[in-house]
């Protein structure tokens, strides 16, 4: 750990959150990788371990803004960048002298940057540390914007929903995968799509097949995530500013999906 940290051997890759009526991008979620360790999971359960999760965590949070905004097409762009962030990272009393210290060149596109809570169940008990809810309340004073991760798996209750009023609501890969089958997952996804009509952004994770995509725009979600919209790809790969996905067989795929659906009632 001690060399990965020192020697930042990590990256970071960048999957696209994209407007589902037309395929535009929003943003990009930066995701670490690290090919000596494997997954992010092991690495930051490794830190962890070795009491270096806020190192960690807040060394990939600044390595992300530093690549992602000194692409200078993306930081001529309005494209949002989304930054995984541990709840233990926002009850540390110090996590907004490092945004100050170490984001400083970066404060003006704090409109841009959006502090996606991990929902981590074993870190559940930092929600409720005072530390946590002034540090988020804080980041939102200083004009950035927080997502709250995975919502439906981890520990993220309604009450935190509607107490803390995120931004952003990532609605976890289960409701994304099979909609189109799962009456029920369509159901909860109608409440959560209402409710953020007019109270926060919903985005939709784990869009893999076409019928699931088209299910979602039925039930009014405007923003989604998943390997259909685009795989995490490094930074030097990403359009410059021009559509880039699907491919043109996708696009097919997708208009014969819409007819089947405008024929059928499959939303409850």
């Amino acid at each position: 750990m001690e060399k990965t940290i020192v020697q930042q051997e990590f990256y970071h890759l960048f999957q696209p959150v994209k407007r589902l009526a037309d395929r535009s991008v929003l943003g990009y979620e930066a995701l670490i990788r690290c090919d000596a360790v494997g997954s992010p999971d092991v690495l930051f359960k490794a830190a962890a371990e070795q009491q270096r999760l806020f190192e960690l965590d807040t060394l990939s949070i600044y390595s992300a803004i530093a690549a992602f905004f000194a692409d200078p097409i993306r930081r001529e762009s309005d494209e949002v960048l989304f930054l995984n962030v541990f709840p233990s990272s926002l009850a540390e009393e110090t996590f907004p002298q490092f945004v100050e210290k170490a984001l400083r060149d970066y404060l003006r596109f704090a409109r841009r940057i959006v502090f996606e809570i991990n929902e981590t169940v074993s870190q559940a008990a930092s929600w409720d540390d005072e530390h946590f809810i002034r540090n988020v309340k804080w980041l939102r004073d200083a004009d950035f914007r927080i997502a709250f991760d995975d919502v439906g798996e981890g520990a993220v209750t309604i009450r935190k929903i509607v107490e803390l009023a995120p931004d952003y609501i990532k609605l976890d890969r289960f409701f994304g995968r099979d909609l189109a089958a799962n009456s029920k997952k369509r159901k909860l996804l109608k409440l959560f799509a209402e409710y953020c009509r007019d109270e926060a952004m919903l985005i939709l994770e784990g869009i893999e097949e076409a019928e699931d995509l088209l299910q979602a725009q039925q039930l009014s979600v405007t923003l989604g995530q998943g390997y259909l919209l685009s795989r995490p790809k490094r930074l030097a790969d990403l359009a410059n500013g021009r559509p880039f996905n699907p491919p043109s067989r996708e696009s097919e795929a997708i208009g014969r999906k819409k007819e089947l659906f405008e024929k059928s009632d499959v939303v409850p």
